[in-house]
């Protein structure tokens, strides 16, 4: 009976010791378990925090580009705003050298016509004065005449010079038998420069105001 007892009590023992191993095991697993549930937690949160991260880097990095992006626009529109104008600026300086260009050439080709007519004048003159079968009287008036263009060419000049010291430049003045024409080039032309100019003429050829033809010079672009 005493033996039976201590069997008994020895697989109670056993028993309980079992039951605080296996207790000791399923703690021990819960703890593992909530560890492994707080690193995994942290690992995420973790992983969310570097994606946040690198997701505000990539913003700041698209902004700057974006930034850059504009200032380079900003720029090249300046530089093409800036090129326009001088585009700009270099066809109005052009279009004056051009107009100006004109009308050089417009009275240089005016003033060579007058003097080829007065060549030819002056050589037919000359044929008279030195032919040897002409009559003397023809001979003197072809020498007055030779006499009188010279002057008439000598006051055109000096005309033209005067016009020009008094600010219409590139004046063509041609006098003729009865009449005195004056080529100017102008836009518009005043009563105070039309009676300047009038003043002038008459003074240096010795016409009235009555024989005098102010026209405006016809260039291409008129």
């Amino acid at each position: 009976m005493k033996k039976v007892f201590q069997k008994n009590q020895i697989a109670i023992t056993a028993l309980a010791i079992m039951i605080a191993v296996a207790g000791y095991l399923n703690f021990t697993e819960q703890n593992t378990s909530s560890d492994g549930t707080k690193k995994t937690a942290g690992s995420v949160e973790t992983i969310d925090t570097m994606d946040i991260s690198d997701g505000d880097s990539l913003i700041k990095e698209k902004a700057k580009a974006s930034k850059d992006v504009s200032k380079s626009l900003s720029k090249n529109s300046s530089e093409n705003a800036k090129e326009t104008q001088t585009d700009a600026s270099s066809e109005t300086i052009g279009d004056a050298v051009l107009t100006q260009a004109q009308v050089s050439e417009y009275v240089a080709g005016a003033r060579m016509e007058r003097e080829q007519t007065h060549s030819k004048t002056k050589e037919s003159l000359n044929e008279i004065i030195n032919s040897t079968s002409v009559s003397e009287d023809a001979k003197k008036e072809a020498v007055d005449k030779l006499t009188e263009l010279a002057d008439i060419m000598e006051k055109e000049s000096a005309t033209e010079q005067l016009l020009a010291s008094k600010g219409f430049e590139d004046a063509v003045v041609s006098i003729g038998e009865d009449s005195v024409d004056v080529v100017l080039n102008y836009e518009e032309l005043s009563s105070s420069d039309r009676a300047q100019i009038e003043d002038i003429v008459t003074r240096k050829t010795g016409y009235s105001v009555s024989q005098l033809v102010i026209s405006k010079m016809q260039t291409t672009e008129s």
